[in-house]
């Protein structure tokens, strides 16, 4: 019965503590989300994805010249070319989903999602790049408030990794 008890009480302060912690969203999200829900048409649709892109990619160049500036002569050439291979990855992958266009099947919805995967490149990246950062150099209280615990490199990542030789 004790045991019983026990973990009933286990299992209702964790369901607790996973319910009470908020989420963090990032801006660039929830103004992708914003976009989205008035979006009228799926062109609409592409067009948020494709803008959400492009402030990741600010996101990309901030945290690189962030971490850039930051650490000391020896290791910025590491970064320097992790950043050229990345991006040598980044253009070959959106080469492969440019490659994927066809005309004669070509469909709104496809477009999306081409869009979207383009997105979640650039988006792992930044994520990475501000993780790095934060953990390493963690000198700013706003940006250890917003961490997200939660973070997994996605497939894509692994799969570019294992294609680098990682």
């Amino acid at each position: 019965m004790k045991k019983l008890l026990f973990i009933f009480t286990v299992l209702c302060f964790s369901a607790c503590s996973v319910f009470a912690q908020e989420q963090y969203l990032h801006p660039i999200d929830r103004q992708e989300n914003t976009c989205k829900a008035n979006a009228k048409t799926l062109e609409d649709l592409t067009k948020c994805t494709y803008l959400a892109s492009r402030e990741w990619n600010k996101e990309v160049d901030k945290y690189y010249s962030l971490l850039y500036k930051k650490l000391p002569e020896a290791d910025k050439t590491t970064l320097f070319d992790d950043q050229k291979y990345w991006n040598m990855y980044k253009n070959n992958e959106i080469r492969l989903l440019n490659a994927l266009y066809n005309k004669d099947f070509e469909t709104k919805e496809r477009l999306l999602f081409r869009t979207e995967q383009k997105r979640d490149i650039v988006k792992y990246r930044a994520e990475s790049l501000r993780m790095y950062y934060i953990m390493t150099f963690s000198d700013d209280d706003k940006e250890k408030l917003q961490v997200n615990s939660e973070y997994h490199p996605d497939n894509i990542i692994i799969r570019g990794l294992r294609y680098l030789g990682f």
